[in-house]
């Protein structure tokens, strides 16, 4: 079995789902949080800035938002594998300013156990040169469920 392998008898989400349970959480609703792909282990979210109302007193991406990021796409893709879950822990390095027009959080599973899953999430920054790895993320989440 790899690492990456999902337990036996988990009850997963896919993309459709995960963008059902974002229509009952009021505040990713907020954010406009897209799920862009989600698959076995792996999920890609997509969050447009609106410097209105998303931003600190530089003009960057809040530190706050790219916390955000990183705990919901680790928490959805953790969903891939084993089902229901909620987060225990994550950390977050900052690398770079969160400047761009639209961020984008790319999570994949290292570990998924019973008891935890481990993963790792990557913060994107889209900028007009291109795309800029502005934060990583390593979180462990449990998962609450029924098998």
């Amino acid at each position: 079995m790899s690492s990456a392998q999902r337990p036996p008898e988990a009850a997963v989400a896919d993309a459709a789902l995960l963008r059902e349970v974002i229509k009952v959480q009021p505040f990713t609703r907020w954010t406009g949080l897209e799920v862009i792909k989600a698959e076995d282990g792996a999920v890609e979210t997509r969050l447009v800035l609106r410097k209105n109302d998303m931003t600190q007193h530089h003009g960057f991406l809040h530190g706050g938002l790219v916390g955000f990021l990183a705990d919901n796409a680790a928490a959805y893709a953790a969903a891939t594998m084993v089902g229901d879950v909620v987060t225990s822990q994550f950390t977050v390095n900052f690398l770079s300013p969160g400047i761009g027009s639209a961020f984008r959080a790319r999570a994949q599973v290292i570990k998924a156990g019973k008891r935890q899953v481990v993963v790792r999430v990557d913060i994107i920054a889209e900028q007009d040169e291109g795309e800029k790895l502005i934060a990583v993320a390593q979180a462990t989440i449990l998962p609450v469920g029924e098998r």
